[in-house]
């Protein structure tokens, strides 16, 4: 009996072994740890051929191409000037009244473009006036002011007028500072512009447009006219008369033609 009991005891410890060894074996298979002296199961082995096989199968993402940058616009054509053809036009000149691209020095990007604007109006309108004021006295005799061209300006001087004009086109120079105050400042008053238009010649834009382009051409050809004048009245100071080369071309003044070195200043006949 003794012997008949211990044979099923010993395969039963052996079985029990047995399944000890296969649990063991398993779990270490499940977590991926094959056991040193264990072979690992070829189906571990397929398993990892076919997910390395599936994650070479499955399509990468798809990676967003970058933009190739743009090519930069080419360069604008060059501009020349319409009054001097060799030197390229200033963009500051783009936008103004009688712009013909007459800017050598560059002063339009030095200085404020309605600054100039105006300084040029100004100028413009004064030597209108003064050159119609410098043949005035030799055209026209106004009573108790008989005095020619040459004189008249040291007789306003002797009797006060000329204080007289100080007074009054200072105070005019008072209204022009706070009008390019404003311009400058950015208020949209256009450089020159004192809304001066009592007939209502400038009501419609267009012919607006054509009454500055008179004002600034001929304000511009007064410029010159006025320092002709002065140029002739100082290379003849000599003559009592220099306006008598002006009197002769508008076939209007009736002044003798005097010797060279007579004093200046004899009244008329």
């Amino acid at each position: 009996p003794t012997s008949s009991t211990s044979i099923p005891d010993r395969h039963s410890q052996m079985a029990l072994r047995s399944l000890c060894v296969s649990v063991g074996v398993a779990s270490a298979l499940s977590l991926g740890v094959t056991p040193s002296g264990l072979a690992r199961p070829k189906i571990a082995v397929h398993s990892d051929s076919l997910r390395l096989m599936r994650m070479e199968e499955a399509p990468a993402p798809a990676v967003e191409k970058a933009e190739a940058p743009a090519p930069p616009p080419p360069p604008p054509p060059v501009q020349y000037s319409q009054s001097m053809p060799f030197l390229v036009k200033r963009k500051t000149l783009d936008g103004y009244v009688g712009d013909i691209g007459f800017d050598p020095v560059g002063f339009s990007e030095i200085l404020p473009m309605d600054w100039l604007r105006e300084a040029e109006l100004k100028h413009c309108r004064v030597a209108m006036l003064a050159t119609v004021g410098f043949v005035f006295t030799d055209f026209f005799h106004i009573s108790g002011f008989d005095f020619t061209t040459l004189e008249a300006h040291d007789a306003c001087v002797a009797s006060g007028a000329m204080s007289q004009l100080l007074l009054w086109l200072g105070l005019l120079e008072v209204f022009g500072f706070i009008g390019i105050d404003q311009t400058l400042r950015g208020s949209g008053r256009a450089a020159g512009d004192f809304s001066f238009d009592p007939l209502g010649f400038g009501s419609d834009p267009a012919k607006m447009a054509t009454l500055q382009m008179k004002e600034l051409a001929n304000g511009r050809l007064a410029m010159f006219a006025f320092s002709g004048e002065q140029a002739h009245r100082l290379h003849h100071a000599s003559w009592p008369r220099t306006s008598h080369v002006l009197g002769r071309l508008m076939l209007r003044a009736r002044i003798p033609l005097c010797r060279h070195g007579d004093p200046v200043g004899p009244h008329r006949q």
